[in-house]
């Protein structure tokens, strides 16, 4: 009897070993059991120099509450030293358009650390999110990163296929208000110079831009940073049977106003989404 006893904490330690395992497989197997499904048409926007959250908010809000093209679900937030944060901002249905804001915390760097940092949002999206293919949607130096993403990145494994790209009143050829530039500091206000090494290097590599990427560029007329020929400088990069352009005639649509207007949303829808 005392040797049965003595087995008794024998007994209860192997039963709680089972019921603690058993309890851990089934809680593993339900949780793994709950995927999230992501929608399979995504579009990813990018702001430009100085810009932030509240650069495509507007249109943001108009492309779910007003056009009802797709719903904005995540932020994602590149810091100065390359961390990528995720915010998720709304549930994720399937068969819907996703709607992803990049934010850069150095809005003002140059143009290669923001392509990396635009890089490393990417490639998270593709291994934290499984998204195998996106649209890109940039405005000023935004339009331009995406474009330079698009050379230098997309040949490597771990980021998503980019199906089309918007790049909205980008300077190809460098900004026409030079006195701005002297108002502004950082380095991407150096890069953003006519006729600038960093300018220069995105046509010189122009035929590493993929031969699969549908692109538009919007110009404006009204645009007092941007001039229309630099804007639309991108169809010398990108091959004619890819290229798409259209200018916003309107004069009183600023270079911010651009991201503000609506002509520029349908433009923006009709190509993306046609049908």
């Amino acid at each position: 009897m005392r040797k049965l006893y003595k087995l008794i904490p024998a007994f209860l330690l192997i039963f709680s070993l089972i019921y603690i395992s058993a309890d851990s497989l089934w809680n593993a197997k339900t949780a793994h059991s709950k995927k999230t499904v992501l929608p399979s048409n995504v579009t990813v926007f990018v702001h430009g120099y100085k810009g932030s959250a509240a650069s495509f908010q507007s249109m943001l809000e108009r492309f779910e509450n007003t056009h009802h093209f797709g719903k904005k679900g995540l932020i994602c937030r590149v810091t100065a030293d390359g961390r990528v944060l995720f915010d998720e901002t709304a549930d994720f249905t399937a068969g819907g358009r996703l709607f992803v804001q990049v934010i850069f915390e150095n809005n003002r760097a140059n143009f290669e650390d923001t392509s990396y940092w635009l890089s490393k949002a990417l490639y998270a999206l593709h291994k934290t999110y499984k998204l195998e293919e996106v649209n890109l949607v940039g405005h000023s130096m935004g339009g331009i990163m995406s474009v330079k993403f698009l050379e230098e990145y997309t040949r490597k494994p771990g980021y998503p296929f980019i199906n089309k790209l918007v790049v909205i009143g980008s300077p190809f050829s460098g900004l026409k208000d030079k006195s701005y530039l002297k108002r502004n500091v950082g380095a991407a206000a150096t890069d953003l110079m006519p006729h600038s090494a960093a300018l220069q290097k995105l046509f010189k590599q122009k035929h590493l831009f993929p031969s699969d990427v549908q692109v538009l560029a919007i110009a404006g007329a009204g645009d007092q940073l941007v001039s229309i020929d630099s804007a639309l400088s991108l169809e010398k990069i990108v091959p004619p049977r890819q290229f798409q352009k259209a200018i916003v005639s309107d004069q009183s649509i600023t270079h911010s106003g651009l991201h503000e207007s609506e002509e520029v949303d349908q433009l923006i829808g009709r190509f993306l989404w046609p049908n």
